[in-house]
């Protein structure tokens, strides 16, 4: 009987420990993944621009499709050539469109494809997401974050009210007072802030993170770009016209080809 009891107390101090370290660190450790070092031989890729190149690692586990829709496009030399037509300081820089406008371009399956959200991924200061024009229409375009926003005074003061089920994750919001990011883009906050403002919710698939290169990124971020009013007056003098839009920069920022290769720690 003693035998029986003293198997049963080392049984249940087992879980008990099991159910602390989750309690101290499974609810955090997600938070750290995107910034995590990859593995050897995973797949990454380096953007050849312009003005530099930019290596981003992926998340293949989490966003398994927009991974492979990027990976093929830039295997195919689908993005070669290509302009970042949206630029926003302290933002992000956008790109991946044929056109070069932000209304064309298309999955690797034609059309487009749904969204893959998971919370611990998030638009952080150097997320590589994708661009959308609402739920499920991800084709080929994409943007990296340059936003290095850290003020989450809004963020707090609204989750501190908000319903048990829409908080969002101090761990998360710990994460931004930490990097930064464009955290209104945010899966979770974004429908936050919609339940809370006149605001309407968006999202975008995290699907990877810049390695190396976010001062390239930063440079193209900064260059000066066309107003609203600039563009409305080039669209009057020409409809067809593509080469002033608002946002696009007024100097050359483009991909020459993307390089999809395997990391290797140094």
């Amino acid at each position: 009987m003693k035998r029986k009891t003293w198997k049963n107390a080392a049984a249940l101090l087992a879980v008990v420990v099991i159910m602390l370290t989750c309690l101290t660190g499974c609810g955090t450790a997600d938070y750290e993944k995107q910034f995590s070092e990859p593995d050897e031989g995973d797949t990454i890729a380096v953007i050849h621009t312009n003005l530099g190149d930019i290596t981003v690692r992926f998340f293949e586990d989490e966003a398994p499709k927009a991974v492979e829709n990027f990976v093929t496009h830039a295997q195919e030399g689908y993005y070669d050539g290509l302009e970042f037509f949206r630029v926003i300081d302290d933002f992000m820089i956008q790109s991946g469109d044929p056109e070069n406008t932000g209304r064309g371009g298309e999955s690797i399956w034609g059309g487009t494809f749904e969204d893959e959200m998971v919370d611990y991924l998030s638009p952080y200061y150097g997320a590589l997401c994708m661009a959308n024009k609402g739920t499920d229409t991800n084709g080929s375009q994409f943007f990296i974050v340059t936003s290095q926003d850290k003020d989450t005074t809004t963020l707090e003061t609204v989750n501190e009210t908000a319903a048990k089920a829409e908080k969002v994750d101090q761990a998360k919001i710990d994460k931004y007072k930490e990097v930064g990011g464009a955290m209104w883009l945010d899966s979770q906050v974004s429908v936050l802030y919609e339940s809370a403002y006149p605001y309407t919710a968006s999202s975008h698939t995290v699907f990877g993170q810049v390695l190396d290169g976010m001062d390239v990124a930063e440079a193209i971020a900064a260059l000066p770009t066309y107003t609203a009013e600039e563009a409305d007056d080039a669209t009057i003098d020409d409809p067809e016209q593509t080469d002033v839009l608002e946002n696009k920069p007024k100097e050359e920022a483009y991909i020459i080809n993307i390089e999809i290769t395997t990391y290797q720690p140094e």
